[in-house]
């Protein structure tokens, strides 16, 4: 995921090592955390796979290595935001719609429909357990294992609500009023 990220972030604009620490911090960083310990080996690993470019320029008595993303690198991180949806991982799905902005816009909804179709079939089967469990008696611990599944109604909701906002563009700040 790393990998992906780091190519994401330098598509078009040369950043240092410690730039791109930032801009994950600054943009992914609520669902997503990257330490240097794991960022410059990966950036290594890109640039020696031929990924990413580095360029060195002086600054203040020594080089700074600022990092690209190759043509190759480019091709690869577009298919790797195009591939169809995988349930598997929240969190890459998050990455994914964070970069979304580089992909074509047809390609962009195919995944949002499938996102929220996705989730509206998540949604119908959490029903379906709710729908088993409602009116049955209920001890403290049933109770709490319960109120998990309505979290997760609930969110399932507002997940197909922003599935929807973003398909359809509107304006961000109608998704929290809503």
């Amino acid at each position: 995921m790393l990998n992906y990220i780091i190519i994401g972030i330098v598509f078009d604009t040369p950043l240092t090592g410690y730039d791109i620490k930032k801009e994950i911090e600054a943009g992914i960083g609520n669902f997503y955390k990257a330490s240097y310990g794991r960022l410059y080996p990966a950036l290594k690993k890109l640039y020696d796979e031929g990924l990413l470019d580095m360029t060195e320029q002086p600054q203040g008595g020594r080089a700074k290595k600022y990092y690209q993303a190759t043509k190759l690198g480019r091709a690869e991180f577009l298919e790797w935001l195009s591939l169809p949806y995988d349930p598997g991982s929240h969190e890459n799905l998050l990455v994914k719609i964070f970069f979304y902005g580089e992909l074509p816009p047809d390609v962009r909804k195919k995944r949002l429909e499938e996102y929220e179709y996705h989730q509206t079939v998540v949604l119908h089967q959490l029903e379906q357990m709710e729908k088993q469990l409602a009116g049955e008696k209920l001890n403290d611990r049933h109770y709490f294992e319960l109120s998990t599944l309505y979290y997760g109604i609930k969110n399932g909701y507002t997940t197909l609500k922003w599935f929807r906002h973003l398909k359809d563009r509107r304006p961000h700040p109608e998704f929290l009023n809503e």
